[in-house]
């Protein structure tokens, strides 16, 4: 029963099986190949048949290729041999010919209009058109007896004849028939059958055209794996063999090596044979594939290669990149697996052969002929020595200087054959220029043309972000900041420069050559300032003594040089002088305070030696009827900086005071103490100081006590308020507010109606500022209380607790601290506009 019931379903299985696959034949024999040119007019048609130029349609069974495989980027076995006896890792040759974006298919190829030479043969479909007394038109398919079957006539043998042939019989067979013309094209290709094997990546039948090539095939079959041969593929057709070595198409571009392939072609494909690797200075360096070698007839010896000269193996590799001296190395193993090295001269020895390695070493250049020219000029590179024999002759013209060209010396720089070592010339680029100063020039010889920017880099000490701009042409030695980098060039141009100081525009050192005069230093420098005296000139100098050591200090002597009596174009600087330029007057400085507030032209006045407070207030239409002198806020600017570096300074020793107290291991502080700490070092480090000074402004005492009056500095701030009717109350109370004045009133009044103290109030370190910043402590605690009269505009502070801070040692003076900031954070935005 259960047999029986298998049976069924093995009948009912294959009854499906054999519909299904009905249909789908069924459905593509219904749907025509499509031909673009079909859904032309006749005639369109017509015209494209006449210039033979339709393009056959691709049969659609024809395989699709598989999705296209790169080369593996994981070095090979062969590879990663070499890699072990390379510092370069070189790539086997040829194998990226498959790996293209682009491959062959069968649906896309053959592009174009096929030719009068192709072979017909059976499967191939030909379209015929006939005009004059017969008009139609009809697709023909050539028989498995290789016959065309055409209405009319009679059956043509067409197996192995030509497309152009067919043609010809058909003109012969329509001739005698009058008014008739037949017009033959090829519309579908015949399919073919080869088999792929060996070493490639999809080995495999392949189902192709008759238009493919072996290319193609390798292609359709994923390319070639990097352990199968490219120098060894086999095409077997008919029973014969041809071998297809692929270097030469690679090397050669020898095209005829691309086989058409026909039905039934078997590609096989080998183990690569023996490698070789080129490495170094070479056009195309990689591991190549030799030939085996071979005993008698076709029988290859399985240990041996063939052996290849010097020259051989550079043809491979597409030649040295240049004829310089190059070193040509080989590396060989021998049988013991020790690797030998040696030089090879001999380029005709045979010598390389499995597992060798040629190596090419390119020696360095050593021109000859030339000069080059660097730094800052618009002619930079190497120039022909024949046609620029001397310095005139390179610099004929400012056209060859650049726009901040340095006039007063530049540097040749030439290789010294006697002392195998690079010496400096110097040069004065002016003269040259003037046809009053030459040099002849030798070979390799590097001629620099200065900027006033690199002679200012040059003195700029740990100055490594300046560069020189001007470009350098390749092939140069020289980088675009050499100069600053070079200390030898560094040492001589200080070595040969002049110290120029006081009243000119651009005070510091300047190298010179020689026939330098006073003059040319003085506008290097930038002029003379509008407060330089031209009748004393200080120049240091050893050309005013006589037999160098002869006089003073090593012969040189010191003058002073009147413009008026001596001309500067006669007096001569060397290396090593110096040249002062003395003031006749001292130039007015920018030197301003500022007065803000109740005066009646407030802003910032200059300032002159001698200044006071009184002055000042005089050239300001002295003060308003509101004005309230007794509350001035003087703020002087070195006492704002010193105020500020006691602050910097309190935080840095808090923050070394807390890091000691959290080491410590008996009560360490808890967080919220050390966040304390932390926001008040922060406060501290980020505060703006007053650097208030206590000082009269009111006029009629300072008329009366001349000695009070101030003396005024640079950056002095002086602010007048309003005539006040309050008193402040700020610190560590419920509400900071100003509140009315009354003469009744006590501090604790005042601290009172701003809502009390807070919880972290210090009460016996309260204190009020008076008007005119002086400051008193106050006695406002409930068993210490003191009244005083407190007078309007007066600011009563109390300060935080310092108690938080007791776990940190001297915690007494962030009491004080505390005060401080409180004094500052209140009277600041006085004295800020």
């Amino acid at each position: 029963m259960y047999f029986k019931v298998a049976m069924y379903r093995f009948y009912l299985l294959t009854l499906l099986f054999w519909a299904s696959s009905f249909s789908f034949v069924w459905a593509q024999s219904s749907s025509p190949a499509y031909a673009p040119w079909m859904e032309l007019s006749d005639s369109s048609a017509l015209s494209n048949l006449q210039d033979d130029s339709a393009l056959p349609q691709i049969p659609s069974t024809i395989e699709t290729p598989p999705p296209l495989l790169h080369t593996d980027a994981s070095p090979s076995i062969i590879e990663r041999m070499y890699a072990n006896r390379l510092i370069d890792a070189p790539a086997q040759f040829g194998y990226d010919l498959f790996n293209t974006d682009m491959p062959t298919n069968g649906k896309n190829a053959p592009m174009g209009a096929v030719q009068d030479d192709y072979v017909l043969g059976q499967g191939d479909t030909l379209r015929i058109t006939f005009t004059g007394q017969r008009n139609d038109q009809k697709d023909y398919t050539i028989d498995a007896l290789g016959m065309l079957n055409i209405k009319d006539f009679p059956p043509l043998s067409v197996l192995g004849r030509t497309l152009q042939q067919l043609r010809e019989d058909m003109s012969v067979q329509t001739a005698s028939m009058p008014n008739l013309q037949a017009y033959i094209s090829l519309t579908n290709l015949r399919q073919i059958s080869v088999l792929v094997v060996g070493n490639v990546n999809k080995p495999g039948r392949k189902t192709l055209s008759a238009f493919h090539t072996t290319l193609d095939a390798l292609t359709l079959s994923g390319g070639i794996k990097k352990n199968g041969s490219l120098r060894a593929i086999k095409l077997v057709r008919n029973g014969r063999s041809t071998m297809i070595d692929l270097y030469a198409l690679l090397i050669h571009g020898a095209a005829n090596l691309d086989i058409a392939l026909r039905d039934g072609d078997r590609l096989i494909v080998p183990p690569i044979g023996p490698t070789v690797a080129i490495a170094g200075a070479v056009t195309r360096p990689g591991i190549y594939e030799i030939k085996r070698t071979h005993r008698g007839i076709n029988q290859m010896h399985a240990n041996n290669s063939e052996k290849l000269s010097l020259n051989e193996m550079l043809d491979l590799a597409g030649g040295v990149l240049s004829s310089g001296n190059n070193r040509l190395i080989r590396l060989a193993l021998n049988t013991d697996g020790a690797e030998n090295v040696n030089e090879v001269s001999d380029p005709f020895k045979k010598i390389f052969e499995n597992n060798s390695i040629l190596s090419v070493v390119a020696g360095t250049e050593k021109r000859s002929g030339t000069i080059e020219l660097v730094g800052n000029t618009r002619r930079p590179g190497l120039h022909d020595l024949s046609a620029n024999k001397t310095l005139s002759a390179l610099l004929q013209n400012d056209m060859v200087l650049g726009d901040d060209i340095y006039p007063l010396m530049g540097v040749i720089e030439r290789w010294d054959n006697d002392q195998l070592s690079t010496k400096y010339i110097k040069y004065p680029v002016r003269l040259v220029l003037k046809k009053e100063f030459d040099l002849t020039l030798q070979n390799n010889d590097v001629v620099w043309l200065l900027s006033n920017q690199d002679i200012s880099n040059t003195y700029k000490e740990n100055d490594e972000n300046t560069k020189n701009t001007e470009s350098i042409e390749q092939g140069s030695n020289y980088s675009d900041n050499n100069i600053i980098n070079d200390p030898a060039l560094k040492s001589f141009l200080k070595e040969n420069a002049v110290f120029v100081r006081g009243a000119v525009r651009r005070p510091g050192l300047y190298p010179v050559a020689d026939g330098i005069t006073l003059d040319n230093i003085l506008a290097v420098a930038g002029g003379m300032t509008l407060e330089a005296d031209t009748q004393s000139i200080e120049i240091t100098s050893k050309n005013f003594s006589q037999g160098h050591q002869d006089f003073g200090r090593g012969g040189t002597e010191r003058a002073t040089i009147s413009l008026i009596e001596q001309s500067p174009e006669n007096i001569s600087i060397s290396a090593g002088d110096a040249v002062r330029v003395n003031q006749k007057f001292r130039k007015m400085d920018e030197r301003t305070v500022l007065i803000i507030g109740e005066v009646l032209h407030p802003g910032e006045y200059d300032l002159l030696a001698g200044d006071t407070v009184s002055d000042l207030i005089k050239r300001a239409g002295n003060l308003t009827d509101q004005a309230y002198p007794t509350g001035a806020i003087f703020s002087r600017e070195s006492e704002r900086k010193s105020e500020e570096m006691r602050f910097r300074s309190a935080a840095h020793d808090m923050k070394n005071r807390l890091a000691a107290a959290i080491e410590r291991d008996k009560n360490p502080p808890d967080a919220t103490q050390v966040d304390m700490v932390r926001r008040l070092a922060d406060e501290l480090t980020q505060i703006q100081a007053v650097g208030r000074i206590t000082v009269e402004t009111d006029p009629a005492i300072l008329m009366s006590a001349p000695e009070l009056d101030m003396l005024l500095e640079k950056g002095d701030r002086i602010y007048i308020p309003k005539r006040p009717l309050t008193v402040r109350v700020s610190g560590e109370v419920l509400s900071s507010a100003s509140l009315q004045f009354r003469e009744d009133k006590d501090p604790i009044d005042y601290i009172h109606e701003a809502g009390g103290f807070t919880y972290h109030a210090d009460k016996n370190r309260s204190f009020v500022v008076y008007p005119d910043g002086s400051a008193e402590p106050l006695q406002v605690s409930t068993w210490n209380h003191n009244p005083i009269f407190i007078p309007p505009g007066s600011t009563i502070i109390v300060p935080r607790d310092p108690k938080p801070f007791d776990f940190m040692e001297s915690a007494k003076d962030v009491g004080q601290i505390l005060s401080n900031l409180a004094i500052t954070s209140v009277f600041i935005d006085d004295i800020r506009d």
